[in-house]
């Protein structure tokens, strides 16, 4: 029997020895250290959630308690309150940094002189870190010394209590991280727009289309996986929000602008010192993140099918 018979026999042959069998040999190791990494953090936290684990008592002994932690939360009116105001950030701030992010890129993308001017101009604020953009705007938005209520001041509308509001807290925070974020969906919607072939839209003129009826139904559907991309990047990114609150309000007033992290952190070791239950918080935020990110990506997997 030849040589390259027997390999044909005998599978294990006929792989030890190619690129792929080295592949994987090299990669395994790898694979398996970061394994580790991520499964050890997320197994304990879960045997920890299951803990009654308060280190205020002084001993820092944990006592298990099975699902206790999990039922407390199903009552803890604080905790939906502050998951209720994170959703509420998170929807306010996505639409505000969508549109403004789809207006500015399709701005850019139409014009060549200065181009490369606004595009620096939008994603300074990139630059700067959540906290001190926070701690800036929280300068800016102050009632009697903030130049935002100077600028209005001089148009003759009286002082606006921003960040003292309940009313006016949380789309005061979606104002200051539109500010801060728009960048991001900007530059991939250019990235989109600048990706697409001029045909279709040459085509579409030629036929008499105007400028609204050629975004509408040739740009936009074009660029609808960047559309989404943008989204669920974001929407991941603003259910983590946690700075821009911790850093202006600090949950305030009366817990009006207190988000998810917020209120984990407090009972954790933000002051409480409640570790057991903290977790628990940590895992079923994680969850309702996981799910809110399925959903997306169901939803833009039709729309795209579409």
């Amino acid at each position: 029997m030849s040589q390259a018979a027997s390999q044909v026999l005998d599978p294990r042959r006929s792989f030890v020895g190619t690129r792929a069998f080295y592949g994987y040999l090299f990669t395994v190791p790898g694979f398996l250290a970061a394994s580790a990494l991520i499964l050890y953090p997320l197994l304990f936290g879960l045997y920890v959630s299951l803990n009654d684990w308060n280190w205020s008592s002084g001993t820092g002994r944990m006592t298990f308690i099975g699902l206790q932690n999990y039922v407390e939360i199903a009552g803890d009116k604080l905790f939906w309150n502050a998951l209720l105001n994170t959703f509420y950030f998170t929807g306010g701030a996505l639409v505000v940094e969508m549109v403004l992010g789809t207006v500015c890129a399709l701005l850019l993308n139409a014009i060549s002189t200065g181009s490369a001017f606004f595009r620096t101009i939008l994603i300074f604020p990139l630059m700067i870190s959540d906290i001190v953009a926070a701690i800036m705007w929280k300068m800016l938005l102050d009632p009697s010394l903030g130049f935002v209520n100077y600028l209005l001041s001089l148009v003759g509308i009286p002082a606006i209590s921003w960040l003292s509001d309940a009313h006016l807290v949380i789309p005061a925070l979606i104002l200051v991280d539109a500010w801060w974020q728009t960048g991001v969906i900007t530059l991939i919607i250019l990235a989109g727009l600048q990706s697409l072939p001029e045909e279709p839209r040459e085509i579409a003129r030629v036929d008499g289309a105007s400028a609204w009826q050629i975004f509408v139904h040739v740009t936009l559907p074009a660029i609808t996986p960047f559309l989404w991309t943008a989204a669920i990047f974001r929407v991941i990114d603003l259910l983590r929000v946690f700075a821009i609150v911790w850093g202006t309000t600090g949950g305030g007033p009366a817990r009006a602008s207190q988000v998810a992290q917020h209120y984990i952190y407090a009972q954790g070791i933000g002051g409480y010192l409640h570790i057991g239950y903290a977790t628990s918080l940590a895992v079923t935020f994680a969850a309702f993140i996981c799910i809110t990110v399925v959903v997306l990506l169901g939803v833009s997997k039709r729309a795209e099918a579409t």
